[in-house]
């Protein structure tokens, strides 16, 4: 017996139609794997009694016990909290749990985005993205306002690097709650149409009309012209969930070296399966344990006085590396997938 629950994003969206077949997938796997047993299954997508929906009064409205519990989480770290979680392993008796998704330590851990990097993303030419002339040094694109974002961007301003880059940062949007409307910061953004990209479904205008952009590279004239792409993370703190997002999977796709801002795990969990860093080449800053904001500003500041197109030549055989690997990847992600429980 499966009880499930849990919402999705749209099914109009580039991301709900794929996560309503991998919801049902997980259920119809559980109900192979374990049709002996009483089992919940709970899609972790806005779940948690602090989200305006009924999912988690549904959650606690079975009158029975379940043996196996299965947190599937597709698209967004977990936001269940831990005495939250208490409340139904409690109530529940449940026996065993399973974290299933996007959890760094769950043997069956895959990375969603990458899916959606290989499926929906432009397969570009080599030509394409290639740098023809480092115009600037970075880009920084941010479109939901979170506060590491506002602050990293005050501090590029602060320190007149906002001109060696390319940098947008949303703005508030009226339909959320963002923590970041509590703060003075401004819009910035490139002239450019949100039309031209595939989104999760977002109003077009929300945050400012920075645009959702959530597979493709953008404007090929800018990526062209910009040297590091810094993939500044949903989840930003080194104690919060590690969660890799299209944000990284975006300078492998375009032949660019990157750097994280967010969790500093993210290196190594990327060299773990398989992917080429770039800390090498500014090895004298500890990007790896210091501060994201810090990296940030440090190795642009480097950046500012390299002979840039010769680093760039320097790093393609990583890059082009990277690029093959993404594929090999993200068919590995879909066969965990298709196959949560094989042996």
């Amino acid at each position: 017996m499966v009880e499930r629950v849990g919402t999705t994003f749209p099914k109009y969206s580039e991301y709900g139609k794929y996560e309503v077949d991998i919801f049902n997938s997980l259920v119809k796997q559980v109900e192979s794997k374990f049709k002996d047993k009483s089992n919940l299954v709970i899609n972790t997508t806005w779940f948690g009694p602090q989200f305006d929906n009924i999912q988690w009064q549904k959650a606690l409205n079975f009158t029975n016990n379940f043996d196996n519990l299965f947190l599937l989480s597709v698209i967004d770290p977990l936001y269940l909290q831990n005495e939250d979680l208490d409340i139904l392993l409690e109530k529940y008796k449940v026996k065993n749990v399973y974290k299933i998704g996007m959890f760094e330590d769950s043997i069956y851990e895959w990375n969603f985005h990458a899916l959606i990097g290989n499926n929906v993303m432009p397969k570009y030419s080599e030509q394409e993205v290639l740098l023809q002339d480092p115009k600037y040094v970075y880009m920084l694109y941010q479109r939901k306002p979170r506060y590491h974002r506002i602050e990293i961007t005050e501090i590029l301003r602060q320190r007149n690097l906002l001109q060696n880059g390319i940098v947008t940062l949303g703005g508030p949007d009226p339909e959320t709650k963002w923590e970041g409307h509590y703060k003075d910061w401004e819009v910035l953004k490139i002239e450019d149409y949100p039309e031209n990209y595939l989104g999760a479904g977002d109003a077009k205008d929300a945050f400012g009309g920075v645009p959702d952009d959530l597979a493709t590279v953008g404007r090929l004239d800018l990526w062209r012209s910009h040297f590091l792409n810094i993939s500044s993370e949903t989840v930003f703190d080194e104690w919060e969930p590690l969660l890799v997002t299209e944000k990284i999977w975006k300078p492998m796709i375009g032949f660019r070296p990157f750097l994280v801002h967010g969790n500093p795990r993210t290196y190594k969990w990327l060299r773990d399966r398989g992917f080429r860093t770039f800390n090498k080449y500014w090895k004298h800053i500890d990007a790896e344990t210091q501060g994201a904001h810090d990296t940030v500003w440090q190795v642009i500041e480097f950046l500012k006085t390299q002979d840039l197109s010769k680093m760039y030549i320097d790093m393609l055989p990583d890059l082009r590396y990277n690029k093959e690997r993404f594929y090999e990847f993200s068919l590995e992600q879909e066969y965990k997938m298709e196959n949560i429980f094989a042996d």
